[in-house]
């Protein structure tokens, strides 16, 4: 987003507020400097030269979460996550963002994960006999989170495309980090670097269609990526294997299940109904709702966790509170980022409800 366009829409806003009722970051704190309503008070008043860009000021633009909960909500079309992005960028490039996201744009150019974890760690979790270097039309995009800190999720993926006999090939330690969180973090430049990598690699490979278990991945493949290539979640994979009778789940899971629609997946992505159908599939689930879900379905606060880890597992906390009020004995989502914050939330909390990652629960029931 431009300079201008960012002005058009400061000027824009019509200040109704409705921006309020969705905003994980203001729910839990109730300033209204944190609302879009108020953020963009300010950048008027800054504009305007009435008001000077603080440190205070620069640090509440990474209290976003980006979860567009408040785009659902404008009835005048502000988009204050473009706007929040190009801010990170000017931020970035001017060096006045706070020294932890410095770091991590620094960090995730030289290792190009979030963890900084070493490169050549980045596939070691794979069976030693899998063919790294296949071609196939298929390939399975692990993303940083199941290559270094769940690679329990990749592992389920794979026994379950392996069980039904589905051919797919993977990038193992030539992968690297999908641009998201650099993205976030406002380092454009380096994204589209790591980004032009993965493409290369997708061609090297013979890759037409990229599967995604990461939602954070999914959204930057279908925003960021070039459109040669199909980009699919693996719930909507799984789904149609389900309704074309390929893949069956025949054992029983008797619980009360409620699904999480994460931002990525949900609100960015457009993918609501597959997660739900294959949740559907299996016997003995009774499905049950979150009252907002689906494009209105509220933030789990794992987006904030780099700059304030204590707000974003209160956030965790309430999603998971919400859901043992609506009567859940099991909360499923379909993304690593919202299930690690859940579980921070709810061991901070003290609050006790089986959860897991949709991934990781089918092979039990496959």
């Amino acid at each position: 987003m431009t300079e201008q366009e960012i002005i058009e829409q400061v000027y824009t806003c019509a200040s109704c507020g409705y921006c309020r009722f969705g905003c994980p970051v203001y729910n839990e704190i109730g300033f209204e400097s944190l609302t879009v309503r108020g953020r963009m008070q300010i950048l008027k008043k800054i504009l305007e030269g009435k008001m000077k860009l603080t440190k205070p000021i620069i640090e509440s633009i990474y209290l976003c979460a980006q979860c567009e909960n408040c785009n659902v909500r404008c009835p005048t079309g502000i988009d204050f996550v473009k706007i929040s992005e190009a801010l990170r960028e000017t931020l970035l490039k001017e060096r006045l963002a706070p020294e932890a996201q410095i770091m991590l744009s620094e960090n995730l150019a030289k290792d190009s994960n979030p963890f900084r974890e070493p490169l050549e760690e980045r596939g070691s979790w794979l069976p030693g006999d899998f063919p790294q270097g296949k071609k196939s039309e298929y390939l399975y995009f692990v993303g940083c989170t199941g290559s270094y800190s769940l690679n329990r999720i990749p592992k389920s993926i794979m026994r379950v495309l392996d069980s039904i006999g589905f051919d797919y090939t993977l990038l193992g330690s030539e992968e690297r980090c999908c641009g998201s969180p650099i993205l976030r973090a406002g380092a454009r430049e380096i994204a589209m670097k790591t980004i032009e990598r993965n493409i290369d690699q997708f061609h090297r490979h013979g890759a037409k269609t990229i599967i995604t278990a990461c939602a954070g991945c999914h959204t930057t493949f279908i925003h960021q990526y070039p459109s040669e290539f199909k980009y699919v979640h693996f719930t909507q994979i799984f789904a149609q294997l389900s309704k074309e009778g390929a893949l069956v789940f025949e054992k029983e899971l008797n619980e009360k299940v409620i699904y999480f629609d994460g931002c990525d997946l949900g609100r960015h992505s457009g993918i609501y109904e597959e997660p739900r159908e294959i949740l559907r599939a299996i016997p003995g689930v009774e499905l049950i709702e979150f009252q907002y879900n689906r494009e209105e379905a509220e933030c789990c606060g794992g987006p904030v966790l780099g700059a304030n880890a204590d707000l974003a597992r209160k956030i965790g906390a309430a999603r998971v509170q919400e859901a043992l009020d609506m009567g859940a004995t099991f909360l499923v989502t379909a993304c690593p980022t919202c299930l690690l914050n859940f579980k921070e939330g709810a061991r901070t909390a003290g609050l006790q409800l089986q959860m897991q990652d949709l991934a990781l629960l089918l092979p039990k029931y496959v």
